[in-house]
Order: structure tokens, then sequence, then C-alpha cells
């Protein structure tokens, strides 16, 4: 048997560790793009700021794929798949195979508006690209976008000594995991890293001659040598849709819950597939670290003839800014929009919290300070345990100590004692 991994990011290396955990003896071969063997992307901004040495952002060495018994083909181009002679064309080789997982992640958008083309313009998306930050020295830095990574990269960026600016084009930062009254207290925490935060602002133009001069938004002109865009991803799919591979509503790969294409022979995992939301049930592109490597693993698995489904996809982000622990599990109240939300929440002077309670289940917890019982409250999420249960052991005198911050608001929990 031959199965063929299409990817080197955190999806496709799960695949092939699941591959050689089960059934060691299964021929392994792994293609991807990238020249690099397996490294942390979510350590990338630490290296920007100096706090890890590139070295240290590599997972695996080149000799560990061998050690595994896997072929690795990195820096190769597929150019095309054969569905019904299950064949993948690797430069002039065509590779048959028995199964096919593709694990071809996404990739940053650079928004097509003038000056784009400038020298100066970056992302933050993989090594080669913070290798072409560092060596062009950065010293005024426009963020594009205050998402995780824009966040990350403006903080790594000022820490380097850089004067950075951080524009958002939504009402607050962060706006896909914190609501507007968290983000205001996480925006101060940024500004005391000395990064400058306008929100409520588009970038218009990128301007300059060879290189990049200043920024031009839709309320001012900030003078730059560096622009880093963190507008977000698209997914890696043109492979899967020259073999008519089915694409989601959201432009993922559409798979069910083994992983499985519309395809034959075909699984598909990571960035590059539309999932299921483990609260709402619905569709939704998770671009999180453990979710591509339970995919990769679900994959494998199937691929194998064993049988394993993907429980859906919980979102859980946990930041750092000034030493203060940001965290965010499930939807804010935007995403909820159109639900009949209970919002229950309580701040102190250094912490703060929100939770999201939709027909007696929380949807969303969101925190700044708040350390204590956070993966309980993920495992409660993801059994959509009911309020009213929730409600039952928090009054217990063990976990009421863990859920310490949770205590002010607890009345509202409690049945028929009214909500907020």
């Amino acid at each position: 048997m031959r199965i063929v991994v299409i990817g080197n990011g955190a999806a496709g290396n799960s695949a092939v560790e699941t591959i050689k955990k089960h059934r060691p003896q299964v021929e392994t071969i792994m293609v991807a793009r990238e020249r690099f063997p397996f490294y942390s992307a979510c350590a990338l901004p630490d290296c920007l700021a100096g706090w890890v040495e590139r070295p240290q952002l590599f997972l695996k060495q080149v000799a560990d794929y061998e050690r595994m018994g896997i072929s690795a083909r990195l820096g190769c181009e597929v150019m095309g798949v054969d569905a019904a002679r299950r064949t993948v064309t690797v430069g002039s080789e065509n590779i048959s195979y028995d199964g096919l997982i593709i694990a071809s992640g996404s990739r940053a958008i650079i928004p097509p508006i003038e000056g784009t083309e400038l020298a100066g313009n970056f992302v933050v998306k993989s090594v080669s690209d913070i290798d072409a930050i560092m060596a062009y020295g950065p010293r005024r830095v426009v963020v594009v976008g205050s998402g995780n990574i824009g966040v990350e990269a403006a903080g790594a960026l000022a820490h380097q000594g850089c004067e950075v600016t951080l524009v958002e084009m939504m009402g607050h930062i962060l706006p896909r995991n914190f609501d507007p009254e968290l983000a205001c207290r996480i925006q101060v925490l940024l500004e005391r890293e000395g990064v400058a935060v306008f929100t409520g602002e588009q970038v218009c133009q990128v301007k300059g001659g060879d290189r990049v001069e200043a920024v031009v938004t839709s309320g001012q002109e900030i003078v730059c040598d560096t622009v880093i865009w963190a507008v977000g991803v698209r997914q890696n799919v043109e492979l899967a849709r020259q073999v008519g591979v089915e694409l989601g509503s959201l432009g993922g790969i559409k798979v069910n819950p083994h992983m499985e294409t519309s395809i034959s022979g075909i699984w598909a995992c990571g960035d590059c597939i539309e999932s299921f939301d483990i609260l709402t049930g619905e569709p939704t592109l998770s671009l999180l670290w453990p979710s591509a490597r339970r995919q990769g693993e679900v994959a494998a698995l199937n691929c194998l003839g064993r049988q394993a489904e993907y429980e859906g996809s919980l979102d859980v982000v946990v930041e750092e800014i000034s030493g203060v622990v940001l965290v965010s599990i499930g939807w804010t109240s935007a995403g909820l929009a159109g639900r009949d939300i209970e919002v229950l929440e309580d701040y102190g002077e250094e912490w703060g919290f929100r939770v999201l309670v939709v027909d007696d289940r929380i949807m969303g917890f969101q925190s700044v300070g708040v350390t204590a019982s956070v993966g309980v409250m993920t495992a409660l999420m993801k059994k959509r345990m009911p309020v009213s249960e929730f409600w039952s052991l928090v009054k217990h005198p063990v976990l009421a100590e863990k859920f310490w911050w949770f205590l002010p608001a607890r009345r509202f929990l409690n049945p028929g004692s009214g909500t907020i």
C-alpha cells in the first residue's frame, strides 16, 4: 500500500505520523512546495521578536523523515492529480497511490491595492517571510489587520525597537475573537508596548518609489518603510479544484467527518478544508494548530481503513501581551448575531471576562487576565454542557475555588435569579 500526502504543515505531518504509528510498513510519500522541514508556524512572530531562535522553529530535521520511513519530496510542486488512474504528477514523475491526503494549507492575502508591489510589503506565514523581513531591516512599520498574527507581529516588531502602527478596518482589534468590551482593554496593553493603534480605518494605498514610504488610510497618511499584511488567508484549493473535488460554501475543500472528499480515495485536512463548528454544526474554516493535527490524524486513520470521525472544530486562542494572558474560545457576539444571547460578564481592575450563552449552552468565552479553569471551560463547551448543569458544578467548593473569577457573576447562572 502507498499513501501520498501533499503538504508538510501541522495536518500533513500529523497524517504521516499517524500512518507510521499504526501501519509502519505502508509506503508513505510526502510532497511539499516549501523546501524547509516541518516547523512551528505559531512561533514565527516569536522568532521575529527574537524570543525564539530560528533553529528552534523546526520540529523536524530532514533526516527525521528518513528515520521514520517517509520519502519526503521537499521543495517539489505537485503538477496534477489523475483521480481515475490514482496518480500524482511531481515534476516529470507520475507517482501512483492507493490513498491520497491533501493538506495543502493556506496562503496569506495581500489585497490588490496600489503600492503592494513595492519592496517592503510582507506577510508573516512562513520561515521565508521571517527571513525576508529580518533581512530588510524594518524601522517604521505599519501592520494592517489586527487578528492573531497582526497583533503578534506588531508586538514582536515593537519589541525589536521598531516604530509600529497597527491599522484595523473594523471598530475594534481582534474582532474575530473578542467583543469590544474586552478588545478595548487589549488595545491598552498593546499601546503600553509602544504600538499605536487605529481602528475603523481602511488602507487605501501604499506610497513610494521603489520601496515603501507611506501608507494611506481612509483617515490619514502614515510614514513608514515596511508594511506587514495580516488581513487573512485564502485556502490552497487549486489542486483540488483541478482534480474535480467539491468545494464548500466558504471556499475550502468540502469533507465529511471522516475527512473524505467527494472523490473516492482522496482525503483532505488542515487549513485547506471546510470543516464544521462543534458548537453550531455550521461550516467553518478552522485555521488553528489543534484542529489541523486532529484532522490529519482522522484522515490518515480512515485512509488506512480504520474508522475515525472528526468531532468538530472549536477555536481556542491564547495570547499574551505585557504578561497578561488573553483567552478566546468559540464565538463572539458578532458571530452569534441574530440569536438570543445572554451575556454573563464581570470585570476587575486587572481582569475581565464575558460568557455568551445561547439556548442554555455556552457558545463563547473571552477573558483578559484570567487563566484559572480555562481548560475546564473548554471541555465543558466541547461537551455542550447546559448552563444549568454548569451552575451546579461551580457551586462545588473545589470548583468554586478554581472558578474564583466567575463567582461575582454566578448569580446570573442561577435558574430563576434573572440574567444580565
